[in-house]
């Protein structure tokens, strides 16, 4: 990475890096959840609350919290009936303490493809929308997470699928969508896999209430996927179009938005597409988009010995500095053929280094998820793999 972070930092106060210790705060054993979703989030108290994909009685999936000081308490095991099950990324929490998430199946008992859920303060479920397919849009296990915005009291979200059924195959290309709180779902936008792009990623909004994202791909040559912007009456435009190679394809996750309009963000493919460990698709690149539409790759993961490869979150601010985190990359061992994955960080003066290689063991591996950040600058993630009983961990980096 070159400056990841240099147009941010002009509105932080930067702070000098030192060095940071790697810890596992929690290990799942599968009873209590399996293969954690990353994306933390935190209440006044200190309490962390997440979801794990598998697990729990029915093995498919829980919500969770977790205590400052790492004690679990099981808030809701989904049963992949109508409550939904597998759930797909980061929770959002209103003034009143409700959670808000999306799961990737269950929901409609014909389709199975998902659902948008409400989970009260009093650990009752509510689904607030299943998704029916067609052109409705269907979510689907082993997509990069997604999560739900809140705008005025609404819930805006993405699907990964659905939508224009004569896309990808009759599955469709993905949806953006609106659910409000009384379980009434619009959907607001159909990709057509063209060069609006398709599969569309989790999303952002402004002060304003316009929304952007990135959409992973099309069908259209040159065009890797791209970052849009969903106005206020319901219009769409294509801000940028990835031309994949060297600078990126597929970009991924949630997008940061600085108040001029640079975007920065992660693309899983593209990048070093030569020599790359897992192969000729490229280790991914981190990047970012000017308000005029101009990219620049900050950097090229997977061209040097132990760096990471293919990113698995968005990019996440800390203590003024810019981190990543990768699914593949670094440690390479018998557990890990193409590498358990890195933290890396990249200074506001334009440092990039590895901070933790994951080894496979109790640590974890595969690092996915967004980071989290606690009171005290202590940051938080998430490996899908790993730790004393194999079904993943949450780890802290102290500062």
């Amino acid at each position: 990475m070159k400056r990841i972070f240099s147009i941010l930092a002009l509105t932080l106060l930067v702070t000098a890096a030192s060095a940071q210790t790697f810890s596992v705060f929690y290990t799942f054993n599968f009873k209590n959840g399996d293969a954690p979703n990353g994306g933390l989030i935190l209440d006044s108290a200190g309490n962390f609350y997440g979801t794990t994909q598998f697990g729990g009685s029915s093995n498919r999936g829980i919500i969770f919290e977790l205590s400052p000081t790492g004690q679990e308490t099981i808030l809701y095991t989904f049963t992949g009936s109508t409550d939904g099950g597998i759930p797909i990324g980061r929770l959002i929490r209103d003034s009143a303490g409700n959670l808000y998430g999306i799961t990737s199946l269950g929901g409609d008992p014909t389709c199975s493809c998902g659902t948008v859920f409400q989970l009260t303060t009093t650990g009752t479920l509510k689904t607030l929308h299943a998704f029916l397919g067609g052109t409705d849009g269907s979510q689907n296990q082993g997509q990069a997470e997604l999560g739900l915005v809140m705008i005025k009291g609404n819930l805006y979200g993405s699907a990964s699928f659905g939508g224009i059924t004569s896309c990808d195959g009759g599955l469709g290309c993905g949806v953006l969508f609106k659910v409000t709180l009384a379980g009434v779902e619009t959907v607001l936008y159909r990709f057509t896999g063209q060069a609006d792009g398709g599969f569309p990623q989790d999303l952002i909004n402004d002060a304003a209430g316009n929304i952007y994202g990135a959409s992973g791909g099309s069908y259209m040559a040159g065009n890797g996927g791209t970052i849009f912007k969903l106005d206020t009456s319901g219009n769409l435009s294509t801000l940028y179009t990835f031309p994949e190679g060297a600078e990126g394809t597929s970009p991924r996750w949630r997008l940061l938005r600085t108040g001029n309009g640079v975007f920065y963000g992660v693309t899983q493919f593209g990048g070093n597409t030569t020599s790359c460990v897992i192969g000729t698709v490229g280790c991914g690149v981190a990047f970012s988009v000017n308000a005029q539409g101009k990219e620049q790759v900050l950097h090229t993961f997977g061209e040097q010995a132990g760096d990471g490869a293919e990113p698995s979150a968005g990019l996440f601010l800390a203590d003024g500095n810019g981190y990543a985190t990768t699914f593949y990359g670094g440690t390479v061992n018998s557990t890990c053929p193409f590498g358990c994955g890195v933290v890396a960080r990249e200074s506001t003066k334009g440092k990039y280094s590895v901070i933790y290689s994951f080894t496979g063991a109790d640590d974890g591996f595969n690092p996915a998820g967004p980071l989290a950040e606690d009171s005290s600058g202590n940051i938080y993630g998430a490996t899908t793999s790993g730790g004393s009983s194999g079904d993943g961990v949450i780890y802290k980096i102290t500062p």
